[in-house]
């Protein structure tokens, strides 16, 4: 049995690495995961709880793997707990595939940096078995050292999850933005369109009113003169 352990400390807070975590697969820096299936999800008294099929190609000599029997894929069982009041993220992993042969189990703790709030501290626990095989002691340097490269790359999937939903977020922060200048200039424009119309069609209205009262002038100036003429006229009883 070969025990390898370790420490990282990201340079971001706690909520941004517990939520890359569900974010991490598939990236273009750890390649050996190939696939994750959610089994169960449930909160129990405010603590998220997962189980996860993780389905990964462990990338070992071909000579290890006729040796051990192992195909290229290989699939582990995950569990994990995510406590934001305490703000503490678990997740153990244990190897379903040649169990019987190796067994790999895996620890994560993800906390608030001790000193600084806004970094997070990570530590890595890997517990390697192997049995029943001839140079037990080397195959398990062997797994163990894969482990290692794996979990170098895992942290560089980590930064590159982080930078990327950084990206999303202010990409989704700018889209926002415009859709809101987009509304304003929308409610701008309707209501200076608003001040344009009603003062010209007011304009409109009272022009047609002084015209109208204007016709109706010029049609009574018409009609009286010649009403009077008319009254003016000798009647034919007097001639």
């Amino acid at each position: 049995m070969k025990i390898w352990t370790s420490e990282h400390v990201f340079n971001h807070n706690w909520e941004t690495v517990s939520g890359g975590q569900w974010q991490k697969y598939p990236n273009p820096h750890n390649q050996a995961v190939v696939g994750t299936d959610v089994v169960d999800r449930r909160v129990v008294d405010g603590v998220l709880h997962s189980s996860r099929i993780i389905s990964s190609d462990w990338k070992l000599a071909q000579w290890v793997q006729k040796l051990i029997g192992a195909n290229r894929v290989c699939y582990a069982h995950e569990v994990s707990t995510v406590d934001p009041k305490n703000r503490v993220m678990t997740m153990q992993s244990k190897n379903l595939s040649f169990c019987n042969v190796v067994t790999m189990e895996e620890n994560l703790t993800y906390r608030p940096h001790p000193e600084d709030g806004g970094k997070t501290m990570m530590t890595q626990e890997t517990i390697v078995t192997v049995q029943g095989v001839p140079l037990t002691s080397y195959m398990e340097s062997i797994i163990v050292n894969t482990c290692s490269n794996n979990s170098q790359k895992g942290k560089a999937a980590m930064e590159w999850v982080v930078e990327k939903i950084g990206q999303e977020c202010s990409a989704l922060s700018i889209s926002s933005s415009l859709e809101k200048l987009k509304f304003e200039i929308g409610e701008l424009k309707s209501t200076v369109a608003e001040s344009l119309i009603q003062p010209a069609k007011k304009s409109i209205e009272d022009l047609q009113d002084r015209i109208q009262g204007e016709l109706q002038q010029i049609g009574h100036s018409i009609t009286t003169p010649v009403r009077l003429q008319a009254e003016e006229l000798p009647s034919s009883k007097s001639l």
